[in-house]
């Protein structure tokens, strides 16, 4: 019978035996529900942390760059602004060009130019990378006006909603990679607890590499969250696993009951 919940490997997987026990004779089942519920603990501050970077961004750059944004109309497909073009709007600090607004077909690419972004008269081109640059077509479009405070209105939008929005794929998408993590760590413990002549099976040993590998994800989070730089971080994390994993099938040895600890 279960000796333990699913909220106690949060700590005790830093030095309990009896749990590590318990987690390999009767977590079958349970371990990939506890899995979700650390990462999605694990990212909770690493999103206010960037909430408050955007936040702070909002607050301090985009007014700097909005200040320069033109009235720009989309009429029948077509764009124009209140301006002369090509119309340029740089970046703050560094007077690189940041945005061109051209509909006389002076440019109509990124190339040669440090710009992300080129609105022409019927499209928006957007360089998302050196290798990867989108074009939107914007030929459908009836009728739009876009003025500073339009934009303001889309900036705070995002500032106040691009964590929620962010946060449940980030949590998908490490719980994926996490999976495929401690599937191979479990094959590893299948090695280990064989030289060790300690029985466990596969699905055990998945269980226990869920919750060996819960003092590296919880190290690895608050090292995201500190913005510490360090030679290496994948492979201590791998080796703080492995040394848990290896103190996880030490506890499954011997016919002993697990003994509690609070």
């Amino acid at each position: 019978m279960k000796q333990y919940s699913t909220f106690h490997p949060l700590y005790m997987s830093f030095f309990s035996r009896s749990l590590y026990r318990d987690v390999g004779q009767n977590w079958k089942g349970v371990s990939f529900l506890y899995l979700l519920l650390l990462l999605a603990i694990c990212w909770i501050p690493i999103m206010f942390k960037m909430h408050s970077a955007v936040s702070a961004y909002v607050a301090d750059e985009v007014p700097k760059i909005v200040k320069q944004v033109p009235v720009i109309t989309i009429s029948n497909g077509e764009v124009s602004i209140d301006d002369d073009m090509p119309y340029i709007i740089v970046e703050p600090e560094k007077d690189d060009p940041f945005i061109i607004i051209d509909t006389t077909g002076e440019y109509y690419s990124l190339d040669n130019t440090p710009a992300r972004v080129l609105i022409t008269r019927t499209e928006l081109i957007m360089k998302k990378s050196p290798s990867e640059t989108r074009i939107f077509d914007l030929s459908e479009i009836e009728y739009l006006k876009i003025d500073r405070q339009t934009v303001y209105g889309w900036v705070e939008t995002f500032r106040d909603w691009f964590a929620f929005l962010l946060y449940p794929f980030l949590v998908v998408a490490s719980y994926i990679y996490r999976i495929a993590q401690v599937l191979l760590y479990a094959a590893i413990g299948l090695i280990i607890a064989k030289n060790l002549e300690v029985a466990l099976d596969y699905q055990s040993l998945i269980s226990l590499a869920i919750v060996a590998d819960t003092p590296a994800i919880i190290v690895n989070a608050l090292y995201n969250y500190g913005d510490i730089a360090m030679p290496f971080w994948w492979l201590i994390c791998f080796m703080i696993a492995m040394g848990y994993l290896f103190f996880g099938i030490r506890a499954n040895a011997g016919d002993e009951s697990p003994v509690r600890e609070v």
